[in-house]
């Protein structure tokens, strides 16, 4: 019996000191969940990504250095090349009137069938903001509408019938203009279930589209404005 005692007394004692070692040595660690996890790998996607983005910038900065060097190796003007840049610049911040091919797109209200509900039949921001960003998406590289250039900044709300871009208001019919592959953008619109194709198929929306080997957007007409860019 006093073995038997003996015995209980040093399993509790081995019990009791096992268990505080785990105690102490938990506090060490951080238990986590299947969302914690979930989290942590889209933390880590972005931080890949953003190492992929800061190695093609290297890359691409590199290249151009060489071809600095190359130049002037071979005793021509870098200035040169340098206005070459500046044009493309201008170009892609909305400077200067561009051309190619591309693809016109006439949006109108519906005027001969109502859905019960007279907003159906109208032709809204969302509706041509969602469609400039498909033409985008599909490689637009310059839109404007109505002849006003769109840029990354700019805004198309509603102002009643009217549509304000770029702080201008512009009525119905909207004129898209895009310059890009003609095929690749007249699909971002005519192809099914694409945005503007149920527009026009279930809404009665008027979405008339145009391929051309010669597409002109106009440049941006308006002072940018910065509020927190130093120069």
């Amino acid at each position: 019996m006093k073995k038997g005692l003996a015995v209980l007394i040093l399993s509790l004692t081995i019990g009791l000191l096992l268990g505080t070692q785990i105690v102490n040595e938990s506090k060490d660690f951080v238990f986590i969940n299947i969302n914690t996890v979930a989290g942590l790998s889209t933390e880590v996607e972005i931080i890949n990504q953003d190492i992929e983005d800061i190695k093609n910038i290297i890359e691409r900065s590199r290249n151009e250095l060489a071809e600095y060097e190359m130049l002037e190796s071979n005793g021509e003007d870098i200035s040169v090349y340098l206005n070459d840049e500046i044009d493309k610049m201008k170009a892609i911040a909305g400077y200067t009137n561009l051309r190619g091919e591309g693809i016109m797109v006439k949006l109108s209200d519906n005027m001969e069938e109502s859905h019960g509900n007279i907003n159906y039949d109208l032709i809204h921001d969302m509706d041509v903001t969602i469609i400039i960003n498909d033409l985008i998406n599909a490689g637009a590289e310059a839109v404007s509408i109505n002849g006003k250039r769109i840029l990354s900044n700019t805004e198309v709300v509603c102002i009643g019938p009217l549509i304000r871009v770029n702080g201008e208001g512009i009525a119905a019919p909207f004129i898209i203009k895009a310059i890009g592959n003609k095929d690749e953008l007249s699909a971002a619109i005519n192809a099914p279930n694409t945005y503007a194709y149920n527009l026009k198929t279930v809404y009665g929306i008027g979405i008339e589209t145009m391929k051309s080997n010669f597409i002109l957007i106009p440049k941006y007409t308006e002072k940018i404005e910065f509020d927190y860019i130093e120069n």
